[in-house]
């Protein structure tokens, strides 16, 4: 139990720092307080003044690289990707900004999107397992071959392929691939828009930022698995991120981290910019020669972008 002079002895101070505060306000220091406060008040209204110019500026600048860039580049994609038919799949929570900006740069380089496919995060949920395979071996083809040592999410991934992609050009969407679709749809683990009418031959995955709290890069397993199914049944993978999924706890990190995905799969860590777009286009031409490498800022093994002599006359 608290003493009952202690009490006293609180109240005293309470009523002394009281009345010390009264003479000072009334004595030689008056005033010296409020000199105090609206000194840091300039001090800081100068602070966020800087800060707001700073942030201008910057803002200005990236703005100026992004125009820098799409006039100096202008028509260098022009045709790169004529006759050829893209297939654009969205991980889940994908930026769908980023998605169709993508998508403007492959038109803009003669490519076709032929469908837009949507994975829901169903897919990827390890409770879902049980479904996903016995799925994947409903929908598996006859002209589908799985190689001996895959598993269950680079079928599934094999699978979407077969129902919108092809290694070679003019394949068109047929019966299989309709029953792949739907299959797929009907148990809400892709959603598809437009309902292709052709399938394509490169796809380009689009990844997610990170959420938070970041995971660990070992539960991109599955994801990364599932790409290299794409890559196994089409002439083409690139995946497409920001750079923040470069980074611990994204996908385009543990996809750099897989010596054996690397081989066959593409990857830009940049493409929330423009330059990152044409860097995706190239990168696609890339892939339609036969060749893969892993682009844009963060960890690119392979430098910024594809040279020109990588990518010229691939068309």
């Amino acid at each position: 139990m608290i003493d009952f002079r202690y009490h006293i002895v609180s109240i005293v101070a309470i009523f002394f720092a009281l009345g010390a505060g009264v003479v000072l306000g009334a004595g030689p220091l008056k005033g010296t307080g409020s000199d105090l406060v609206q000194a840091q008040a300039a001090k800081d209204r100068d602070s966020l003044a800087d800060a707001r110019a700073e942030l201008i500026q910057a803002k200005a600048l990236d703005k100026y690289r992004d125009d820098y860039v799409a006039k100096v580049t202008a028509g260098l994609a022009d045709g790169k990707l004529a006759n050829k038919r893209i297939v654009l799949v969205t991980m889940p929570n994908a930026d769908s900004d980023m998605t169709n900006s993508i998508q403007d740069k492959i038109e803009q380089a003669g490519g076709q999107v032929t469908t837009r496919v949507s994975l829901d995060s169903k897919l990827f949920d390890p409770g879902q397992r049980q479904l996903v395979e016995p799925l994947v071996n409903d929908l598996v083809t006859s002209d589908l071959q799985f190689p001996a040592e895959s598993n269950t999410y680079e079928r599934a991934g094999m699978i979407l392929a077969r129902g919108v992609a092809a290694k070679e050009d003019a394949k068109t969407v047929d019966t299989e691939a309709i029953k792949i679709i739907n299959g797929l749809s009907s148990a809400k683990l892709v959603s598809l828009k437009p309902t292709p009418k052709d399938r394509g031959t490169l796809i380009v995955l689009v990844a997610a930022k990170p959420p938070t709290p970041l995971p660990d890069n070992s539960s991109y397993n599955d994801s990364v698995d599932f790409a290299e199914g794409l890559d196994a049944a089409s002439a083409g993978v690139v995946v497409a991120g920001v750079p923040e999924s470069a980074q611990n706890g994204g996908l385009l990190k543990a996809l750099r981290g897989d010596s054996q995905a690397t081989k066959g799969l593409s990857s830009v860590d940049v493409a929330n910019l423009p330059s990152g777009q044409m860097t995706v286009v190239f990168a696609l031409v890339e892939q339609a020669g036969g060749k893969a490498g892993q682009y844009g800022g963060v960890d690119a093994k392979n430098g910024v972008a594809p040279t020109a002599d990588q990518v010229k006359g691939s068309n």
